[in-house]
């Protein structure tokens, strides 16, 4: 009851800052729901500009009183205090109490995620929102990536974030928000021509923290200023990047910090080099450099140019460094840790874990085959008025980009039905876990692939490289890839429904470009109906935070153990 009773003016002020912003953000984009067209919207806005100021009042009363002295309360509410005292100055001034109430909204609802270090002996409220609610981590992570989309969407529907004389529909926002926080690259309207260079920052944010994930970022943060994980967070943090203990999960989470951003500025300069020497200006070519770099990386797949990367096809600087950024950010951040480290130690492949030779080896054999199967397959037809050269470099280009990376070369509409096919193929197996990509994931490919093998040789093992895969792994890529059947052709189907117009290979493309987070498509994404568009978001969204994780999330639930063993029942199979 304590602890209700301390949460009672954070979750006022949070409610009364929500409504406040979103009712003013459809405002300011002149996009109100039908029920909400209803209601007088400027006089409740007008109503809403005074009781903000008091709630944050009360809320900083509250929060003093609970404190240990006007020290501890400074040092942890200062953030507060900050936005208080110009909305006392500016009283009355909608716009900046907007803006004020936009930021101290975000800032209030991360405080759900933390606990102070070193609580007061009579601190009421001490323990964390989110983690009193004794959510599971695929919870958590559910419930993340679908706030941070929802952030995304009311930014990106505000004037400031659209072109000039443009403006931004509430399902486009949704759409392109949705689509970068998880990292697939799909469009519904057009980056360069219908966001601003605010909006394309956004945009490129959300890919970026998206890219990381939310809670690796914010665990991050916690850990670069120097603050301990809670033990539920390291749970959630060891469950989400697949670590056993804690001292690992640490390393590795600075490690992908480390890496990302070493790698992302490498590639951007390479990128500008290439911008440059075909003459852009040095500002543009360092905008295009770190914002293409980052997309590549993170494998959200957009760029600044309408027709993506056709322009580059033969310009090896520029296409080989966002293939390689692709490769770079679809590995994994353990496999890059692992051969960072064999590598400056001076070891041999046969040094690096199983894990790492497994998706080194997928990732290169699937390249490899998707290159060949391009180069031959397309030889005498999209490729056919190129050089040599320059079909193995569109080849090896398009055989890297469906492992969730969503950047092309060539207009795909010019390919062979069965080389789109191959393609779809390449989305649904995906990246390599603990990356930026999606899809089943190349081990979870792999394993399948060996158990087959595995039961046609008679043997009861998996085995990679002398080493058997444990059963709980076998069993669990299984759920993941029938899952993932599941998800994609619920998804083709409701999409044929919804979209009668649309051809089955087109619909069948962009629902694995979607749930693959790949962001490769034929075309037909901007002339989807309303309905058509949300089904996509949903397989963006599936596709992203992970079809089991899914299932875990909305089917968590305490099981109480039990030691009761049933007598084995015999099951005809084949």
């Amino acid at each position: 009851m304590n602890y209700i009773m301390g949460r009672i003016p954070l979750m006022l002020e949070i409610f009364i800052n929500g409504v406040f912003v979103l009712i003013y953000t459809f405002q300011k984009s002149h996009q109100f729901p039908e029920v909400l067209a209803r209601l007088p919207m400027g006089e409740i806005t007008s109503h809403i500009i005074w009781v903000a100021p008091l709630v944050l009042f009360v809320s900083l009363l509250s929060n003093f009183l609970k404190s240990g002295g006007f020290e501890d309360f400074f040092r942890r509410y200062v953030f507060s205090l900050i936005i208080f005292v110009p909305m006392i100055i500016t009283w009355g001034d909608i716009e900046f109490v907007y803006w004020l109430s936009a930021v101290h909204l975000f800032s209030s609802i991360i405080s759900l995620y933390e606990k102070p270090e070193v609580a007061p002996k009579n601190y009421v409220g001490t323990s964390s929102f989110l983690f009193r609610l004794k959510l599971a981590p695929a919870q958590v992570v559910l419930l993340s990536f679908g706030g941070w989309i929802l952030l995304g969407a009311l930014i990106l529907i505000l004037p400031v974030s659209a072109a000039p004389g443009k403006t931004i529909h509430f399902i486009d926002a949704l759409f392109m928000s949705t689509s970068a926080t998880c990292v697939t690259g799909l469009s519904s309207i057009s980056l360069p021509d219908e966001f601003s260079i605010f909006g394309q920052m956004i945009m490129l944010l959300l890919a970026q923290v998206g890219g990381l994930g939310i809670m690796t970022l914010s665990s991050s943060m916690a850990v670069i200023m120097g603050k301990n994980l809670q033990m539920r967070e390291q749970v959630i943090m060891q469950d989400v990047l697949d670590t056993s203990g804690t001292e690992e999960l640490l390393k590795l989470i600075v490690d992908i910090i480390r890496y990302t951003f070493v790698i992302e500025f490498v590639g951007a300069i390479l990128l500008t080099i290439g911008f440059y020497q075909l003459g852009f200006e040095i500002g543009q070519s360092l905008y295009f450099g770190f914002y293409h770099s980052i997309m590549a990386f993170c494998n959200a797949g957009y760029a600044l140019f309408n027709n993506n990367l056709e322009d580059f096809k033969f310009v090896p600087l520029i296409h080989m460094t966002v293939a390689f950024l692709l490769i770079f950010g679809g590995i994994g951040f353990s496999v890059m840790k692992d051969v960072f480290q064999t590598f400056k130690s001076k070891r041999t492949f046969k040094h690096l874990s199983v894990h790492t030779k497994l998706v080194l080896t997928v990732n290169a054999i699937l390249i490899i085959f998707g290159t060949i199967y391009l180069f031959f397959g397309e030889f005498l037809h999209a490729f056919e008025d190129m050089s040599m050269w320059q079909r193995f470099q569109v080849a090896f280009f398009q055989a890297v980009t469906p492992r969730t990376a969503g950047f092309n070369t060539i207009n795909l509409n010019a390919l062979h039905p069965h080389s789109l096919y191959m393609l779809i193929l390449l989305m649904f197996i995906g990246a390599s876990p603990g990356s930026t990509g999606g899809g089943v994931k190349t081990t979870t490919f792999a394993i399948l692939l060996q158990s087959v093998t595995a039961t046609l040789k008679g043997k009861s093992d998996v085995e990679f490289f002398e080493r058997k895969v444990s059963s709980a792994t076998v069993v669990k890529s299984i759920a993941i890839f029938i899952i993932s059947l599941i998800v994609v052709s619920a998804g083709v189907l409701v999409l044929m429904r919804l979209e009668p117009d649309k051809s089955f290979l087109s619909v069948f493309f962009e629902v694995v470009s979607a749930f693959g987070t790949v962001g490769l498509s034929v075309g037909i994404t901007p002339f989807l109906t309303l309905l058509g568009k949300l089904t996509i978001i949903i397989m963006m969204f599936i596709g992203r935070v992970g079809p089991l994780t899914l299932v875990l999330a909305v089917g968590s639930r305490a099981v109480m153990p039990s030691n009761v063993e049933y007598p084995e029942g015999k099951v005809l199979i084949g």
